[in-house]
């Protein structure tokens, strides 16, 4: 799976741990997450 998609989804599962909606979403700029 690519990279910041697996990132996006741990932020999703923080997100559902946390008792919140499971929602992730990273921002990424020349190839490196940067948000």
């Amino acid at each position: 799976m690519d990279i910041f998609m697996e990132a996006a989804i741990e932020e999703a599962q923080k997100g559902l741990a946390e008792g919140g909606i499971p929602i992730g979403s990273v921002i990424v700029h020349n190839g490196k997450i940067i948000g």
